[in-house]
């Protein structure tokens, strides 16, 4: 005969156990959120770097002609425009075609005929492009090639110091641009950074300066042959220190080029002192951006507050897609957009300018001169613009995008293991930083993320002082541990 069940018992048994789990599931619950990192890289541990990163050799020339001889040489160079060039850019510039701006809209539909009209005309009447060239010129450049490429750089070493009671460390870093950037968007950091700077008592420390051009940017050489990308490039940067016999050095990135820093970071953490980077929010994996934002969302402000939610993509999104419509044109179609804009010099300016304008301040769009002249010289920008004129390189730059893009992106998750000092400059624009604590879990030996109430995407040239402020800030702190 069957016992009668104890009704009684059973239901204080459910009873306990839902009050355990009503107890203890939001304390796990929380737990898995605030340490959902750890957990990720547990339960998703990343593969041997080794299968991910392109540490082999590689050969950038046209497929079927004859390899390079194996040459080390580093060869002095000089930017030195001819007339005939000057006078066909000239030619172009006084048949420029105009359209019509739509009346009371400033930048809003982008760059507008009544403004490009105004830098064509400093261009043509007030731009000395010889003076311009004495400046770019007062630097030793070099050519060097590396895996069939010929890589243009900068090399500037500081003044030996007159003090004999100073003991000046001189340590190597390369700074890296991006696009549209090139070499001279950064030479307003060089007298920063080699000037000596106190470390402790006579201990003095100042930076050997090396500013590279992209492959593709500048007067590097452009692949001829499909697949460079930003790993790429950190590798063949890393062959041009170690070339110029720096076994170690710190690197600085500001946007294509903090993509670059990082992999140097991680690529080779032995050979990287330290690395400072002003676009650091692509260092995380798309997969787990998406989980931020959805916990955000979701979970109570004290299990998963955000203390920046201005950079959050869903409060941005429209500002994103706004100023994002190259990025799509050049990671598909790079050559198409570029063969007007290699052709046509008032429409490479505007082109290029129209991102220092909003990539800066996005409210710059309401103003009638998109705030070029608030925050930059015309003719610094105009350099920069006649850097790509006359080397004839836009397309190549372009071409950057897409082989990043069409490879799945730049999101790899590996975490930077060398000392950083991260510079979040204020207008930056939407998307490109994340709030910190979604980044701090991928730097493993993070400094400080220096905040700047002002300045935007190209901080080396609108405000040189406070990045290279922050460069210092991860020399000393480095320096000063040894």
């Amino acid at each position: 005969m069957a016992k009668p069940v104890n009704t009684k018992r059973g239901r204080s048994l459910l009873g306990s156990s839902l009050i355990f789990f009503t107890l203890i599931t939001p304390i796990l619950l929380g737990l898995a959120v605030y340490n959902h990192d750890c957990l990720l890289e547990k339960f998703f541990p990343l593969p041997d770097i080794k299968t991910v990163f392109p540490f082999g050799d590689e050969e950038w020339s046209a497929p079927g002609s004859k390899p390079a001889k194996a040459d080390d040489a580093v060869v002095p160079w000089k930017l030195q425009v001819s007339n005939k060039d000057l006078e066909d850019l000239k030619d172009r510039l006084r048949n420029t075609r105009y359209g019509t701006a739509m009346s009371g809209q400033n930048f809003v539909y982008g760059f507008p005929a009544d403004q490009l009209k105004k830098i064509v005309d400093h261009w043509l009447n007030k731009y000395d492009w010889k003076k311009q060239e004495a400046l770019i010129n007062q630097y030793d450049h070099f050519k060097t090639n590396i895996e069939g490429l010929n890589i243009h750089f900068v090399r500037v070493q500081p003044a030996k110091s007159t003090d004999p009671k100073r003991n000046v460390r001189v340590t190597p870093i390369i700074l890296l641009h991006g696009w549209p950037g090139s070499f001279f968007e950064l030479y307003k950091l060089i007298p920063l950074l080699t000037t000596p700077q106190q470390i402790a008592g006579n201990d003095y420390a100042a930076f050997e300066v090396i500013i590279p051009s992209l492959p593709g940017f500048g007067f590097s050489d452009a692949p001829q042959q499909p697949g460079l990308k930003p790993a790429d490039i950190a590798r063949i940067f890393h062959k041009l220190m170690t070339r110029l016999n720096f076994a170690a050095y710190f690197v600085h990135g500001s946007d294509w080029g903090s993509t670059v820093g990082r992999y140097l970071a991680v690529m080779y953490p032995e050979h990287v002192l330290g690395v400072e980077l002003t676009l650091y929010g692509r260092v995380i994996p798309t997969s787990y951006s998406v989980l931020h934002y959805i916990l955000h969302l979701t979970m109570p402000r004290f299990l998963f507050e955000v203390s920046e939610p201005h950079k959050l993509l869903l409060g941005n999104f429209f500002n994103l897609m706004r100023e994002t419509g190259y990025l799509h044109i050049q990671s598909t179609k790079p050559d198409t957009v570029g063969a007007g804009l290699l052709d046509s010099p008032a429409g490479l300016a505007g082109y290029i300018l129209e991102k220092f304008s909003t990539w800066t301040n996005a409210d710059n769009m309401n103003k009638a001169d998109g705030g070029l002249t608030e925050y930059f010289n015309l003719d610094d920008l105009l350099t920069n613009v006649m850097v790509y004129w006359v080397s004839g390189s836009i397309i190549t730059s372009q071409r950057l995008y897409k082989e990043t893009w069409s490879t799945g992106g730049l999101s790899d998750g590996f975490p930077v293991l060398v000392p950083s000092v991260l510079s979040d400059f204020r207008h930056e624009f939407a998307g490109n930083n994340a709030p910190d604590e979604f980044v701090r879990p991928y730097f493993k030996d993070l400094i400080t993320i220096s905040k700047h109430n002002s300045g935007g995407h190209f901080p080396a040239m609108e405000r040189p002082a406070d990045l290279a402020e922050d460069i210092w800030a991860l020399a000393k702190n480095v320096l000063s541990r040894e």
